[in-house]
């Protein structure tokens, strides 16, 4: 498995001066959508922790109450449009790896999962700049509605880099954006799901 990091200039935007960025790298392979649907769920609960812990000094890993500070519904906006990107669109025999990087300041998610989308001139000018998407892949494998990028991972993505030699997409989310401020709920997404569950 390639390492793979962001540019410096992302780092620059995720990280405080001086401060070595934390990297957590995942490989999922391909398998049936319900599998599959499964490893979503699980690689997200993940990214939730992970933050958490990240900014456990921000007081949103004190209790149940705090930790509605995080915008799970904004994180998910992005990473779990991603993953599901990949489960819908991506060659049946490919993998996805991602990198999650995490700053004071941010987290940055890479996505490489093995098809040629984010290898294409076009289409990094389109993603970096948040061109909204026209023309939809009507082939996918699964039941989607091609609200991916235009209504989740643009809006709820700070800053966007392609690095098309590698086929990898990367998405910035600011710390400011992640956690609510103090005495405030960020989105009530991943709760909704547990009352659900009950």
């Amino acid at each position: 498995m390639d390492f793979f990091k962001p540019s410096k200039n992302v780092l620059e935007m995720i990280c405080s001066e001086g401060e070595m960025f934390l990297a957590s790298y995942e490989v999922f392979p391909f398998s049936s959508q319900r599998e599959m649907h499964e490893l979503l769920v699980l690689y997200c609960t993940g990214i939730f922790e992970k933050i958490i812990h990240v900014y456990k000094d921000e007081g949103i890993a004190l209790s149940e109450e705090a930790k509605r500070r995080l915008n799970y519904q904004g994180i998910n906006n992005v990473i779990g449009e991603l993953f599901k990107n990949w489960i819908d669109h991506s060659p049946e025999d490919s993998t996805l790896f991602t990198g999650s990087f995490f700053g004071l300041k941010g987290v940055c998610y890479g996505f490489q999962d093995g098809g040629e989308f984010f290898k294409s001139s076009e289409i990094k000018k389109q993603l970096e700049n948040k061109i909204l998407f026209e023309k939809f892949n009507l082939s996918s494998r699964g039941d989607n509605c091609h609200s991916g990028f235009n209504q989740h991972i643009f809006p709820d993505s700070d800053f966007i880099e392609v690095d098309s030699e590698k086929g990898i997409l990367y998405c910035v989310q600011f710390k400011k954006n992640l956690i609510a401020p103090e005495g405030e709920h960020g989105s009530q997404y991943f709760y909704d799901l547990k009352e659900k569950k009950k």
